[in-house]
């Protein structure tokens, strides 16, 4: 079972917000041959993939002896999170951030079976191999510097997606 301080989960959720950033941009960019600074907001961080982990390791507590019930439990966590944030953010902002309507066994171009599969061996990755030595480093940090440092990086993280909103509500505006 993982017992964490409020403030280590937010941290694992900015950790991993940054990571997805990453993750994502690298790969967009390697694919598309130019720099790509993927995501909702400007900073290097990617609110789904925080969000994501954070449910992957809540969702699999309760099995954490069983890889099977990690991978269903996986599969199903993530993909209700998918689904949920596909819809809200289309229904916000008019812009579809990714459509699965070209995969079979899609539902309404939000989640799709091949993706939700994934995710459940994502879930897998991420609580076997993935979080074991992020949490080692997390759990080293004395909370003197932990929480100063998850507070100032709230703040900022903040301010940057009440600006990223305002310019998706913007630009929603000019879409319409």
């Amino acid at each position: 079972m993982y017992h964490y301080t409020a403030i280590q989960w937010i941290f694992f959720f900015y950790f991993y917000c940054f990571f997805g950033w990453c993750f994502e941009s690298t790969y967009v960019s390697l694919k598309s041959r130019k720099l790509v600074n993927r995501g909702f907001c400007r900073g290097p961080f990617l609110p789904l993939y925080g969000s994501g982990a954070i449910m992957m390791l809540v969702v699999s507590m309760p099995f954490q002896d069983n890889l099977v019930l990690v991978y269903i439990a996986g599969c199903i966590g993530a993909t209700v999170l998918e689904y949920v944030t596909g819809v809200t953010m289309e229904a916000l902002f008019k812009v579809r951030y990714w459509d699965y309507s070209k995969n079979k066994f899609n539902f309404q171009g939000h989640i799709c079976l091949g993706s939700s599969l994934a995710w459940g061996g994502l879930t897998i990755l991420m609580t076997e191999f993935i979080h074991k030595p992020i949490e080692h480093l997390v759990l080293s940090i004395p909370d003197s510097i932990l929480t100063p440092v998850t507070l100032v990086l709230t703040a900022l993280i903040g301010a940057d997606f009440a600006l990223s909103f305002k310019a998706a509500l913007d630009l929603r505006d000019v879409l319409e």
